[in-house]
């Protein structure tokens, strides 16, 4: 009798535990859907068909040439967000607006993506007192960047792009994100 009674309860907790897991898994997908997590770089065999660029960062009115390595096939190209990105018949990307699309290429009713991120910094130049600070960020991506000032005497700047004026003078804040620099001319009064 204690043996039946004790089966119930872990069947319970068993049923329990693999609903959770269901649910988990399901949230997780539609939360994770255009993350990295599900468009790694896959590794490309040397003759297959495939884009020279999977994962790509444009700096806001920056272009790009994609391209298929495929043997004498007719591509398609287009944008899931125009407003981002865009690209025409060539595979010339073309980054308009701060934010992430994805680029397909159609050939032969199979679909190569590649993700484009269209970033810009929030400002281009800015003017500071001494002694006054102002949050530089990054726009149209989540990516680690690495902030550094070129003339540390007339403003600091720290890792989450906290900018301060130290002394007057002029000197340029640079941000790079993903091997791409942006920068921000700061004039401090």
């Amino acid at each position: 009798m204690n043996q039946g009674s004790n089966k119930k309860p872990f069947l319970s907790y068993l049923y329990k535990f693999v609903i959770i897991i269901i649910i988990s898994t399901i949230t997780l997908h539609y939360l994770f859907e255009n993350s990295s997590i599900f468009y790694r770089k896959s590794i490309t065999l040397p003759f297959s068909m495939h884009l020279n660029e999977q994962d790509l960062y444009l700096i806001k009115g920056e272009e790009y040439k994609l391209s298929v390595f495929a043997i004498n096939k007719r591509v398609t190209y287009y944008s899931t967000n125009i407003r981002v990105a865009g690209v025409n018949f060539n595979g010339r990307v073309f980054g308009y607006r701060t934010g992430k699309a994805f680029i397909i290429a159609k050939v032969n009713h199979k679909e190569l993506k590649c993700r484009v991120h269209v970033i810009d910094i929030n400002k281009k130049s800015l003017v500071l007192k001494t002694g006054r600070t102002f949050h530089l960020k990054v726009k149209g991506t989540y990516s680690f960047a690495t902030w550094k000032s070129s003339n540390k005497n007339v403003a600091t700047v720290n890792i989450f792009g906290k900018v301060e004026a130290v002394g007057t003078g002029t000197t340029y804040i640079y941000v790079k994100v993903k091997g791409r620099t942006l920068k921000c001319k700061l004039r401090v009064t």
